[in-house]
């Protein structure tokens, strides 16, 4: 994983007086977040509709009270992934991470200990929300994203690689422990280990590379990348960095967010409810849990295969082919027949998981990193609202019939409509004051393009 500088980059910074560490920081930077990004995502995220059942059960909720708390939650993040991304562009990812992950960690443990509906309600929809919006997800990818351009998709690829492998682990982990010991302590010591994670990964994580007077994927200093070869002077090479208003003024922008929408929409839908959709298949709680860790298994060598060929291949091809994938895996749950079924909607799903950093890595390459995490957090106002919606409406439709049949029947076209937006998904051109910045140059360098917000 390590960028080791050649003996080229070497003699030139000794010429300069320095010498570049043969690690580059970043991949520090990298290793930190996937450890915080591989547990926290993969408890709160992917493993916590594993306690649907059991809270649903124990507090004696039906199908629409228990998927309120998981939309609530959502819709705080649609409210504060906005506020979160501009912070993280002004601020740093760092402190974000720190303040985040400690509300996480606390709000998990007060849950362990929630005995009504509305105190399960206001601990997860609020303060593990609002913690995993500041600290987890679209932080940590924004914060790997400052460290890297010519080396982003490898990076942010294996990032989003762990957060796959988080699925895969800490699922089958979940449910062996909700068995032996309750969904109760289950979580109280998920939320400890989230606070024994915290502060070594944030004593190693910084914000930007310019904080440690390095430059972007470990490119040599100014005098060093001025003396160089001309090899080495390529590799300082101009990155068009989009302002926040620049970019939604796109076509493709909006075109990206109909595709983008659909697809987590209809995939936060099935996953909250793929454990009683499969209990309704009549499998049991062992065999879904080792379907859904057999899906996220599988989506960890596509996350990174995937990521590092968009940087070879259109990302909007790879996208589009990933949905009409996932089209096919949920017709496997919805009218597919026995293990063939269960099979190819495991299949589907986990490619539909493997693009899912492409979408990230399309939106850097297109408008830069210099707005990224803000417009990550503007694209989940109006994500989120979708990640809401989908989830009620499964869980309306299978209190009034007892079944999923038109819940899938609803969700596997939808994903065709998102494959056809990514498809018609092309770069947009620079803004007319393209405001770019040189790799290892200081932005205020850089040519001015006009108010930045």
């Amino acid at each position: 994983m390590a960028n080791i500088n050649d003996n080229v980059a070497d003699s030139e910074g000794a010429e300069a007086g320095e010498r570049q560490p043969r690690i580059f920081y970043g991949w520090w930077v990298v290793a930190a977040a996937c450890v915080l990004g591989m547990f926290g995502n993969g408890a709160i995220s992917q493993g916590f509709p594993r306690f649907f059942l059991p809270i649903r059960e124990s507090l004696g909720l039906n199908y629409s009270q228990m998927t309120l708390i998981f939309s609530l939650a959502r819709a705080e993040g649609s409210v504060a992934g906005p506020a979160i991304g501009w912070l993280v562009d002004r601020i740093g990812a760092r402190p974000m991470i720190l303040v985040g992950c400690i509300i996480v960690g606390v709000g998990v443990i007060l849950m362990s200990r929630a005995n009504s509906y509305w105190m399960m309600l206001v601990l997860f929809s609020g303060f593990v929300s609002l913690g995993k919006s500041a600290g987890f997800g679209q932080t940590l990818m924004a914060g790997v994203n400052q460290w890297f351009v010519r080396r982003r998709h490898i990076a942010l690829s294996t990032l989003m690689t762990a957060f796959a492998g988080g699925g895969a682990i800490v699922v089958p982990l979940l449910n062996e422990s909700i068995q032996w010991l309750g969904w109760r302590d289950t979580l109280l010591w998920t939320g400890i280990i989230i606070l024994g994670l915290t502060i070594p990964v944030t004593l190693i994580i910084r914000s930007r590379p310019e904080d440690m007077g390095l430059r972007p994927d470990g490119d040599p200093p100014d005098n060093a990348a001025s003396g160089g070869t001309g090899r080495r002077r390529q590799s300082a090479r101009q990155e068009i960095n989009f302002t926040f208003r620049e970019a939604i003024a796109t076509r493709t922008f909006w075109v990206f967010m109909v595709g983008a929408i659909l697809r987590v929409s209809v995939t936060n839908g099935m996953l909250i409810h793929v454990f009683a959709m499969m209990a309704l298949r009549g499998l049991s709680e062992d065999e879904a849990s080792a379907w859904v860790s057999g899906m996220f298994f599988l989506g960890i060598p596509l996350r990174f295969v995937l990521g590092v060929t968009a940087g070879k291949l259109r990302s909007n091809l790879i996208l589009a082919a990933g949905m009409a994938a996932g089209a096919v895996g949920m017709w496997g749950l919805w009218l597919g027949p026995g293990i063939a079924g269960l099979l190819t909607f495991v299949v589907g799903i986990a490619i539909v998981e493997g693009v899912t950093s492409v979408n990230w890595l399309m939106l850097s390459d297109y408008y830069g990193r210099g707005r990224f995490a803000t417009l990550m957090g503007f694209m989940s106002l109006f994500m989120n609202i979708g990640m809401v919606a989908a989830p009620q409406f499964a869980a309306y439709i299978v209190d009034q019939t007892g079944s999923y049949y038109y819940v899938l029947a609803t969700f596997t076209p939808l994903y065709l409509v998102s494959a056809a937006a990514f498809l018609f998904c092309t770069r947009p051109p620079p803004p007319a004051t393209a405001r770019r910045r040189w790799i290892g140059q200081d932005t205020a360098n850089a040519p001015a393009a006009g108010n930045d917000d």
